[in-house]
This record gives C-alpha cells, sequence and structure tokens, in this order.
C-alpha cells in the first residue's frame, strides 16, 4: 500500500506523558515539506512553547519571552523541527530506521472509507523501535547538557502504532502511538510512558506559521535588574565558568574524567561530576563515530563498529597532541552569558584526511574501486594517518559561551566554540 503526501500538513496532536514529572500535551504542528519550513506549538499542563525553523530563521516563544535563537539552542530548535517533519511526513517510513521489515508488519483492517493498519511485530522489534527512537530524542535533547543519561542503557518496553488512511486519497488520516521505555539519568534509572494521537490535514496552509519576535531589549528589560548578578558575582562566576571550560576540555578532547572532576567548580559532588564527566567523554566519541558513519552512508551501509572504534581511538590520539590554555573568562551584557577565551593549538584535520582521501578519490573515479573498497580504505588510511604525528598550527584564541545553570552548575551552548580549533576544517 502506497500513501500519497501532500505539499504541507497541519497536525493536531493530543497526549500525556508519565515519567519523571506527568503531563498533558495538546498541540499543533505544521510543515511544509518544500520549503522544509516547521512550526510546533505545544501546551504542555497549560504552559506554552512555540519553535520556528525554516532556512533562515529558527524562532523560539516560551511565556511571553520570544527571541530569534542562535547558537546550541538553534540547533536544538531545528533539530526538533526538522525530527518532527521527517516523523509527520511518512511516520511509518520514520518507523522504519528502526525496523527495516515494518512495512510488512501491519495487520490491515479495511473499513467503508479508511484502512486501518495495526502494528503486529513482535516484542524485540518493539523494544528495538522504541530505545532507537529514545535514543534519537536524547540525541537532541540532551546535546551540549550537562545531564547524564546513558544511551547505552536505553531499554525498550511496549510500542504500539495504529495508522489510519483515507481509501479515497491515500492519506494518513491519524495516527495513535504508545510507547514506554527505562533511561539513567544522572545515574538513576527513570521509567518514561507516552501515548499520542495525530490527526492529518493536508494543503490548506497558505504560509507555516511564523511567531512574531520580540526585541530582546523589550523583553530583558521587564525585570532585568532581578537578573543581572552584581559585578563581584559575575567575577565570581565567570572564575567558575572558566573551570568548567577546562574541564569540560578534559573530558571530551583529552577523554580524562579524573581530570575532569580535578578542575570542575563544583568539588563538593565529586561522585555527580565523575557521572557528567564520563557522560561528556563518552558522548563526544559517540558524536564523532555517527558523524563519521553518516558521511559515508552513501557509499556503505557496512561500517562495522569495530571499524569506528579504530577511527575514533586513532582520532583520539592525533587530538592528545594538540594544547591550550583558558585566558580570559568575563559576563557579556550581550550575549548574556559568560565568555571563556580559550587558547589553542590544534591541527589541521581537513589538510590530514585529504591526504588520505585525495588519492582514493582518484583510483574510485577511475573505477579501480568499488563502494565497499573506497569505504574500507579510506577508514584503514584514515586511522593510520590519525596515528602518526600532527603538525600543530599556530596558537588561535577562541570565544567559548558558558551559561550558569545553577550553584557551580555551568553549561557550554556549543561546543563546537573549542572543538573545530582542536580539530580545524579549513
Amino acid at each position: 500500500m502506497s500513501f500519497v503526501n501532500g505539499k504541507n500538513v497541519q497536525v493536531k496532536v493530543t497526549g500525556k506523558e508519565e515519567g519523571s514529572s506527568d503531563y498533558q500535551v495538546n498541540g499543533v504542528q505544521e510543515f511544509d515539506f518544500k520549503s522544509k519550513a516547521g512550526y510546533i506549538n505545544t501546551k504542555m499542563n497549560g504552559e506554552e512553547l512555540k519553535m520556528y525553523h525554516d532556512g533562515d530563521e529558527t524562532l523560539a516563544v516560551a511565556g511571553e519571552e520570544s527571541t530569534k535563537v542562535q547558537g546550541e539552542e538553534k540547533k536544538y530548535v531545528a533539530a526538533l523541527i526538522n525530527n518532527a517533519m521527517e516523523l509527520q511526513q511518512n511516520p511509518i517510513r520514520y518507523y522504519q530506521k528502526y525496523d527495516k521489515n515494518l512495512l510488512n508488519e501491519f495487520d490491515v483492517t479495511e473499513k467503508d472509507k479508511e484502512y486501518v493498519l495495526t502494528f503486529n511485530g513482535d516484542k524485540d522489534k518493539k523494544q528495538k523501535i522504541v530505545a532507537g527512537d529514545a535514543k534519537a530524542y536524547y540525541k537532541i535533547t540532551n546535546q551540549g547538557s550537562d545531564t547524564a543519561v546513558d544511551l547505552d542503557q536505553i531499554k525498550g518496553k511496549e510500542f504500539s502504532l495504529v495508522v489510519t488512511i483515507d481509501k479515497e486519497t491515500k492519506q494518513i488520516k491519524k495516527v495513535e502511538k504508545k510507547q514506554s521505555y527505562s533511561v539513567k539519568v544522572d545515574g538513576k534509572t527513570e521509567n518514561s510512558k507516552s501515548k499520542q494521537t495525530y490527526t492529518y490535514t493536508y494543503n490548506q496552509l497558505d504560509n507555516v506559521t511564523k511567531p512574531k519576535v520580540e526585541a530582546k531589549s523589550a523583553v530583558a528589560s521587564k525585570d532585568s535588574s532581578t537578573e543581572t548578578p552584581s559585578k563581584e558575582k559575575q567575577a565570581a562566576y565567570a572564575k567558575e565558568a572558566g573551570q568548567y571550560v577546562d574541564a569540560l576540555i578534559q573530558a571530551t578532547v583529552y577523554q580524562n574524567t579524573d581530570q575532569f572532576v580535578a578542575k570542575h567548580p563544583n568539588q563538593q559532588d565529586k561522585k555527580q561530576v565523575k557521572e557528567k564527566g564520563e557522560f561528556q567523554k563518552s558522548s563526544f566519541v559517540e558524536f564523532f563515530e555517527t558523524n563519521f558513519k553518516g558521511a559515508l552512508s552513501s557509499l556503505s551501509s557496512n561500517i562495522t563498529d569495530e571499524q569506528l572504534n579504530e577511527v575514533s581511538s586513532a582520532f583520539l590520539k592525533a587530538l592528545s597532541s594538540t594544547k591550550y590554555k583558558i585566558k580570559d573568562a568575563a559576563y557579556s551584557d550581550e550575549d548574556d552569558a559568560y565568555v571563556v577565551q580559550v587558547e589553542i593549538q590544534g591541527f589541521n584535520d581537513a589538510s590530514v584526511l585529504a591526504e588520505v582521501m585525495t588519492p582514493l578519490a582518484e583510483k574510485y573515479q577511475a573505477g579501480e574501486l568499488s563502494n565497499e573498497q573506497l569505504v574500507n580504505e579510506l577508514i584503514n588510511g584514515v586511522a593510520k594517518r590519525y596515528r602518526e604525528p600532527v603538525e600543530l598550527l599556530p596558537a588561535k584564541t577562541v570565544p567559548v559561551h558558558v551559561v550558569r545553570n545553577g550553584e557551580q552548575d555551568y553549561e557550554v551552548l556549543m561546543q563546537d566554540e573549542y572543538l573545530l580549533t582542536f580539530a580545524q576544517q579549513s
């Protein structure tokens, strides 16, 4: 059975979430599949959040405050909307990412004007789908966060999917989904249970809704006197922000959680700090391996975990020769964040990769290598080159933006601000 996608869609969302906190969910999602514009309006227990993303702008409205978002928050909003757009364009194709045979695993009931498809996959497949979907969600929502979510410990439990198709138009009219899973957050197991109903209306939008954005100064002026810390506190917090960036670089670039603990501004709860350091350490490697595999996915789907581990460990070997120094840290009124200046001596990653890729690309274009041979030789060559000495570039000072999340608790808005100077791409 084939499905017809509209040019645009408006989706009514209702549901319920049960977990670390319980809430009712109601809202509307709008997507234009040609322009790739998306809008999400979600109400959770009465609290309203609006998000918008297209090729030019990314906007967020929470309560009375509306902003054009930048940096890590922009990546977060864009990823959420793009993921939701992929789901709503074709929910069945979306879940096929986790079960390639999913299209053949539905019971079909025929009614007067519609078909009702009910997923009948076995327990193992249901758990695999839920775990994969939850893992993808946490990769989006937890990127750059200090909250330690153990992605390898997500356990899928229940999953049900019922899709109603209009007989005449072949378009999806409604999707009903239920799922549950467990996940370890900061070392503690949390259980999550949710159900959502999506109802679809196609090709009725002139334009995707775009929230109005107030000037930042107008929003901030409502209570700026109570939100901006004193000069003395700013100086103390700036020092802690510098300590945090120092610690984070140790956990990510140098994979050293002991130094993350030693340099972290919070010296009272070392157990929790170490758990966060372990999360940053493993996430850094996982993001590298995911991006590396994704870059080669068009050539091969048979890249093994052993090959990814070989490349990532070699990449870490190259990073281990780099150098850095925390130069300064200060509060920025303009950015509403603490800006830490980091002096870094990195290496030209693009040049290193080109040494390996250029001759292989020539052989591939000449027909001397198949896709699989190209990928295998590329992986072996890159791993070998990373393990050889890399030339350090002249020192470069870059700003790293940090926000304060609580007492001695900080977060880097975008880790690429320093990572892309350790391994430079041009």
